[in-house]
Formats: structure tokens, sequence, C-alpha cells
């Protein structure tokens, strides 16, 4: 099985070599140097030595020729005209080996050397004329060669100072070298790893700062930038993640509250279901003694001869066929029979309602009608009528019986709708019904049961109406009725 390796491992193992190889290459360059000009210098001293030789072997031959020179003069001076043969001849040799001793001679060397030649063949005959020059001659030469030598050992001694510096130096700079390459490895490529480390520890405690990159090293540029990219992919990552966790905390709250709602709406039809089965058995019992009532009262009516009488046992009469409607609807409505619309006009019903109301609402209490006088609208006129019987009821129960206050019916046709509008002078309703709206079982007063406003509000709905409530300024209660209206005028039911 072949072996995989990881790009990233391997480009991140030579970043980290590429420093140490960077060292080691400029010390092994810095060392080639030294070592190099330590050889150069070793090979000039060299030459220098084997120049110095050169001129000393010289300079020796020169001070035998000298020697030799100055006896056969000191020969001439104790009366021996005739010189001997033999030492010129060892001046003649010595001064021949200058060249293969005393290496290669220059032009100046070798013009003396000829003329030296000369006078010693002069002074095989002439020794008293050639012998003075050839010693002045040989003299200069050697004057020559010292200064010469002096340079040369000059020379050398000033390159040996030269090497001995710079074996000092190298002896004092590699390690300083060392030290510094160490240093600088610390402080540019070891302390911001270092570093590194301790973004990575911030970076596990949900710390997503991104390095600064003005003070890194070149060769470790690429990993911070790597790093930076890497922290920034991460926080996208957390953002996301709290994004999604948050939009998934919503919608388990969405769906915990509709949850809650939806138990809370199978618990009221629960009890409205069996409110609606009392409501029923009542409506059941009672229409029996009603039409008792009803059939007592039309007897009695057509006994009292008082018309003022007689118009109210009438109303009563009304109100009592009314309530037996009411019954029969209750149980229709039990059966899932509504109540079928028919042409209505508005200010009738309204009118007949305030008539009848004036007997039940308190001496204090003003009720006001404000409504058109051509309105006619398709609608169950036994609905409305309960509907609204039940809102004038509700807000004058509200009114105090010490203060006056009025209770008044708005009627307005609009946009197709009819729109009925209970207003009152009383406290207005709490805060918590304004909020929750409209619920079942759900009061602000003692005495109420909480479902006048709930049945209202579903008459209104199953015709595709709407129920709303709202506070007045400075005080008091608005409670809006809208339904919709299939409007006939006055003029058009009249032409039919």
């Amino acid at each position: 099985m072949p072996l995989v390796t990881d790009p990233s491992a391997m480009s991140m193992k030579s970043l980290l070599l590429r420093p140490t190889r960077l060292v080691a290459l400029v010390f092994v360059m810095v060392l080639t140097l030294a070592l190099g000009a330590l050889s150069l210098f070793t090979w000039l001293d060299f030459k220098r030595i084997q120049s110095v030789r050169a001129h000393v072997n010289r300079t020796s031959l020169l001070q035998d020729s000298v020697t030799i020179l100055r006896e056969l003069q000191l020969q001439l001076a104790t009366h021996k005209p005739v010189p001997d043969r033999t030492k010129l001849e060892a001046v003649r040799a010595d001064l021949a080996q200058i060249p293969i001793r005393g290496g290669p001679v220059h032009s100046y060397t070798q013009e003396r050397l000829v003329r030296l030649d000369r006078l010693l063949t002069q002074a095989e005959t002439q020794p008293a004329a050639a012998l003075p020059p050839t010693l002045s001659l040989l003299s200069e030469m050697l004057e020559r060669e010292n200064r010469i030598q002096l340079e040369l050992l000059d020379t050398v001694y000033a390159s040996t100072g030269l090497e001995s510096h710079l074996a000092l130096a190298a002896l004092l700079g590699f390690p300083s070298l060392v030290l510094l390459a160490l240093w600088a490895l610390r402080q540019r490529i070891f302390l911001p790893i270092g570093d590194l480390k301790n973004f990575l520890s911030r970076l596990s405690n949900g710390d997503f700062t991104p390095v600064s990159l003005t003070r890194i090293d070149p060769l470790l540029l690429p990993l911070f930038q790597n790093y930076n990219h890497m922290v920034n992919r991460l926080e996208q990552l957390e953002q996301a993640n709290r994004q999604r966790t948050m939009s998934l905390e919503q919608e388990v709250r969405a769906t915990a509250q509709a949850l809650l709602r939806q138990q809370q709406s199978l618990s009221r039809a629960e009890r409205l279901a069996a409110a609606g089965e009392v409501s029923a058995t009542l409506a059941h019992e009672l229409r029996n003694p009603i039409a008792g009532i009803q059939l007592s009262l039309e007897n009695l009516r057509r006994e009292l001869p008082d018309a003022a009488f007689a118009e109210r046992l009438d109303m009563v009469i009304a109100e009592l066929h009314r309530l037996t409607r009411l019954l029969n609807g209750l149980l229709q409505e039990s059966s899932h029979v509504p109540e079928p619309p028919r042409m209505v006009s508005i200010p009738r019903l309204v009118n007949e309602l305030a008539t009848l109301m004036r007997y039940q609402v308190p001496s204090h209490v003003r009720l006001e009608i404000q409504t058109p006088e051509d309105l006619r609208c398709r609608v169950p006129e036994d609905g409305i009528r309960q509907a609204l019987l039940n809102l004038v009821l509700n807000s004058v129960a509200v009114m105090r019986d010490d203060e006056p206050g009025t209770v008044t019916i708005h009627v307005e046709y609009r946009n197709g709708m009819l729109e009925v509008q209970v207003l009152d002078d009383g406290p207005g309703f709490p805060e918590f019904m304004l909020s929750g709206g409209i619920r079942p079982f759900v009061t602000f007063r003692e005495t109420g049961t909480g479902l006048g406003l709930a049945i209202v509000r579903r008459f209104a709905r199953d015709l595709g109406g709407e129920l709303g409530i709202a506070n007045r300024v400075p005080r008091g209660a608005r409670v809006t009725l809208t339904l919709p209206c299939a409007r006939e005028d006055v003029r058009h039911a009249l032409t039919h």
C-alpha cells in the first residue's frame, strides 16, 4: 500500500526548516570565506618567505664575494702584485650561484652581474684598478638586498599581524555569529511560533482576533497569513452556527407557542362545546315555559282596553317571539344549521332595540342612536339583534351607579361593510384584554361569564366580519362590530 503524505504537512515542515537551512547556509558561506582568506594569506606568506630566502641566499653569496675580494685587496696591500686566481674563481662561482640559489634575477641584478664578471676578468691582470670598483659594486648590491629583505620582513610582519587579527576575529566572530543567529532565530522564528501557540489557545476559547503581520518575519509570513485565513473562516462558521442555533431556537419557541395555542384552543373548544351542549339543553327546556308565558300575555293583551299598556305588551310579546327564535337558533346552531340572512332595515332594527333597552337601562345612563335613515343590508336579523343587545348590556353593566354616562350606538356603511360601534363612558378595557384579545371565559367583571364578546366575535367571523375592542381618550371603551353588507337602497326595494 503506497504511503500517502499530507501536502499541507510537507509545506509546513519545509516552512519550519527553511530558517535553519538559511542560517546553516550563511554559516557555511562565512566559514568558507574565512578559510579562503586564511588560505590566501598563508599562500602569500609562503611566497614572501621564499622571496626572503632567495634574497638571503643572494646576500650570503654577495657577502662571501665581498669577503674574498677584501682578502685579495689585503694581499695587494702586502705587496703581492698577482692575485690568487682560485679566489677570483671562487668569487665568480658565488656570483654564478645567484640566479640559481637567489631565484630569478631582474635586469638590474643581471646587468651588475655582467659588470662584475668583466671587473673580475680585469682583476686577473689589473687587480689594483679592478678590485675597488668591484667591491663598491658588490657593496651597492649587498645594501640593496638588505633593504629589500627589510621591506619583505616588514611586509611579512604586517601580514602576520593581519592574520593574527583575522584569526582572533574568527575566533570571536564565529561564536558571536552563532549566538547572533540563534538570537535572530529566537526573535524572528521561535518567539512568533510560541505566540502562535498562545493564539491557538485563545482561538480555542472563542477569541477570533487575527494576528498583526507588521513584525512577522517574511519566512513565517505565509504561516501567519494561513492562520488569519483560518481564524476568519472559523469566525464565519461560528457566526453561521450561532445564527443556525438562534433560528432553531426561534423555530422551537414558535412551535412550542403554536402547540400551546393549539392546546388552549382545544381547551376552549372543549369548554365551548360543553357550554353549547348546556345552551342547547336550556334552549330545549325553556321553549315550553316561554310558549306558555307568550300565550298568557297574548290572552292578557286581548283583555286590556288601555292602548299604552297594550303597546308595551306587544313589545314584550315580540321579544318573547324573538327569544323563541333565538332558542330555536341555538338548537339549529347545535345541529350546525345557521340562520338564513334576509334584507333588514338597519335603522328600524336599532331603534326597536333601543326602545326595548330603555326599560332596562338605568336612569343615569343615556342611550344615543346614530344611524343612517335608508340603510338596508342582507344579514341574519336575530343574530345581529342579539349581538347588539350583548354589546349594549356589557357597556351598561360597566357604568357606575353614581355617575351619569352615555352609551352610543353608531352605525355606518363603509366599503361594502356594515360597521356598528358601541361607545361608552366607562372605565374601559384592562390592559390584559387589549393585549391578549377576546377569549372565552376571560372577563374583568365579577358577575361576568366571559362569553358575551366571544359569542359576538364568533358570530361576526362566521359571516366574514370581525369584532374589535379599544379604549377611548380620555376614558371609555369602543367595541366595533364589522359585518359584510349586501346593501339595498329603499327606493330600489320599493320598485321591486
